[in-house]
């Protein structure tokens, strides 16, 4: 990962996690949340063709979970 897109993941990371611990919002809101402002951004830069694509990709695609001790 370069490290511009380290920085980026990093920095939403903690903040994510800010909002949790100090804020009490709840995992599901702010997932939501950042998956929502994504493919908003996808959206407005993907052609139809592509944007289609990266769903299917999405869609498709296993995850690890982080612990879920990291979280709570």
């Amino acid at each position: 990962m370069s490290d511009s897109l380290e920085k980026i993941y990093n920095d939403l990371y903690g903040h994510s996690m800010h909002l949790m611990k100090e804020h009490n919002l709840p995992v599901e809101a702010i997932a939501g949340s950042l998956m929502a402002i994504a493919m908003r951004l996808y959206r407005t830069q993907l052609s139809d063709e592509d944007f289609n694509k990266l769903k299917e990709m999405i869609l498709d695609t296993n995850v690890e979970p982080y612990v879920k001790k990291v979280l709570h």
